[in-house]
């Protein structure tokens, strides 16, 4: 069984217990980690391609690339990464590429924390 820290509130914790409780639930403890780590490493590439768009102005592939990252982190529970996906959606889609670059340094710091977190739980299968 998949185990994660729940000492913070749901609110405050970079993954939502629940739905790592679920996913667990429906696929099994092993594809469970494979999703994990699936996710681990498709993150750091959905990054470096946010920042690659943001330079070079491309506000379509950025919505684009925010808006599959938004629904990568909502399956694996990372609700506040997806939140901010979301918004850098939403900035790309209004052209508001300065804005799109500062909300990109707060998805990498959200990305730390999810990273953080999901590594404590595939430790724990």
């Amino acid at each position: 069984m998949l185990s994660l820290n729940t000492a913070d509130s749901a609110d405050c914790s970079p993954l939502d217990p629940q739905m790592l409780k679920h996913i667990e639930k429906i696929m099994g403890p092993e594809m469970t980690i494979m999703l994990i780590q699936q996710f681990m490493d498709y993150a750091p590439q959905q990054l470096a391609a946010l920042q690659q768009s943001i330079a070079i102005g491309d506000t379509e592939t950025l919505r684009q690339q925010t808006h599959q990252f938004k629904g990568e982190s909502l399956q694996i529970g990372a609700n506040q990464l997806s939140a901010l996906c979301q918004k850098m959606e939403t900035l790309a889609q209004k052209g508001q590429l300065e804005a799109a670059s500062a909300n990109c340094a707060k998805l990498e710091t959200e990305w730390a924390r999810v990273k953080a977190a999901l590594t404590q739980v595939s430790r724990h299968e």
